[in-house]
């Protein structure tokens, strides 16, 4: 079980949570988001599972932590930071870089901190074919052993509509002023898991997922509807 012992900087939770702001206001011009009410969990630090169909995630995660007024620090892949222009953006997002069998250390240590992380099982940005089914990739059991050491709330997250925005075979987002996409982020608290095997823990966390990411496809498309 993770012992807080600290709590994070406030300068540096203010200075992530202007970050986000600004990167809500640029999104603004090009998307349009749904992201639905703030999961209702005790103070202190959580762990967010969410599914992950474009890089754009990042984004959404971006515009959802701002809507909720919560500094969340997301894991993702140290590669990523290498690359111009992203690298900057996510080290400004204060995003954890991670690599390999490190993640869940580096992961366990920031709830420690006192930080709240987002993280995507799937572990990679999944192809369309991959998730068309179930609305979700396979994922890795490291979120079940994560949460089952750590003694943190577990929030699911579905996001959905960022598969369109900034597409898997694309190197940037679709930047369409005259066509803002609409995005959807829909949640569900699942609390402290207590349950051993990082198998079962993981398939308690993506069968929530599956529902959350369901629920933001049937918003998402209403927007493209109605818009």
């Amino acid at each position: 079980m993770v012992e807080m012992i600290s709590t994070p900087p406030a300068e540096e939770q203010e200075s992530l949570l202007s970050t986000i702001g600004r990167v809500t206001s640029v999104m603004s011009l090009f998307t349009r988001c749904d992201i639905g009410p703030a999961p209702d969990i005790p103070p202190g630090p959580a762990l967010y599972a969410a599914n992950h169909r474009s890089l754009a995630d990042l984004l959404l995660a971006a515009v959802t932590f701002d809507s909720w007024g919560r500094p969340i620090r997301p894991l993702v892949a140290s590669a990523y930071f290498a690359k111009p222009g992203l690298g900057r953006l996510l080290r400004r997002l204060r995003c954890i870089p991670v690599e390999g069998a490190e993640a869940l250390d580096m992961a366990r240590a920031e709830l420690e901190a006192g930080w709240s992380i987002a993280l995507m099982p799937e572990g990679r940005v999944m192809p369309p074919e991959e998730w068309r089914k179930e609305g979700v990739g396979r994922a890795r059991t490291g979120v079940g052993r994560l949460a089952a050491e750590a003694g943190v709330p577990v929030v699911a997250v579905g996001a959905s509509g960022t598969e369109d925005f900034w597409p898997r075979s694309s190197v940037a987002p679709r930047f369409r002023p005259w066509r803002r996409y609409p995005l959807a982020i829909r949640t569900e608290v699942i609390g402290v898991i207590d349950i051993a095997n990082p198998r079962d823990a993981t398939e308690v966390v993506m069968e929530v997922v599956i529902r959350c990411v369901k629920a933001a496809d049937a918003v998402a498309a209403e927007m493209r509807n109605v818009g």
